[in-house]
């Protein structure tokens, strides 16, 4: 049995199971609820992807085998708009194929039904271990505070649009890598078309509250912010 303070480290994650066996994802959220800051249940892949979009929570668990899109295509799509998205895959189906194209998609870890809760605690531990553990240091005084996704000068926080918020905290996710427009208009626009002009000026918006070269453009590639130096 994990040690309650370890699982203390689960209190501020979001967690979205996905997962088309009612009972299965029933027992999986009832045993992460009361240490989990919230748990979400899609049932099947598509409704995965669409309450990612919505929700935005900070780990995924997803069973392979499910209708209209199964979790590897789903895994997929999530990392063309969140690269770096922890997803956990769970399976009864134990073979090699389905194991290396888990890996190949990204997934962090791989998980054979039935689930034993204690090695799923395990897994969203070491998945989620970076948002816990992890502040940005950035310039001027600024950091990025990963688990509450808040953005501070010194000790105050930096109060941010909604839109501004989901901006910062998918180039912070990407920190010191450029995040092309594609991705920026899949993740924080949404459903939604993004002008070039609405980008620059969120992001004008942005550094007027922070400082002018917080966020970096590249030019025909996309934005970048970098840790500090």
């Amino acid at each position: 049995m994990i040690d309650a303070k370890v699982l203390r480290k689960l209190s501020n994650i979001h967690v979205l199971i996905v997962e088309d066996d009612e009972m299965t994802a029933y027992v999986i959220k009832q045993s992460l609820s009361f240490h989990c800051k919230k748990v979400d249940i899609a049932n099947n892949g598509i409704e995965g992807f669409e309450m990612y979009e919505s929700k935005k929570p900070d780990v995924v668990i997803a069973d392979i085998n499910m209708p209209e899109m199964n979790g590897l295509e789903m895994v997929k799509a999530l990392h063309e708009i969140s690269p770096h998205l922890p997803v956990i895959i769970m399976t009864s189906y134990d073979n090699s194929e389905n194991m290396l194209e888990s890996i190949n998609q990204g997934a962090y870890s791989y998980l054979r039904k039935p689930i034993k809760i204690e090695e799923l605690q395990t897994a969203l531990l070491m998945a989620t271990k970076d948002i816990y553990n992890s502040n940005i240091e950035l310039e001027e005084n600024f950091h990025y505070e990963c688990n509450t996704k808040t953005l501070f000068k010194e000790h105050r926080p930096v109060k941010l649009t909604k839109t501004q918020k989901e901006l910062v905290h998918l180039l912070m996710s990407n920190i010191n890598k450029v995040v092309d427009f594609t991705t920026i208009e899949s993740y924080v626009w949404q459903e939604k078309s993004m002008s070039i002009e609405a980008l620059r000026m969120c992001i004008k918006k942005i550094r007027t509250k922070t400082y002018l070269k917080l966020i970096e453009s590249v030019p025909g590639s996309g934005y970048i912010i970098n840790s500090k130096k």
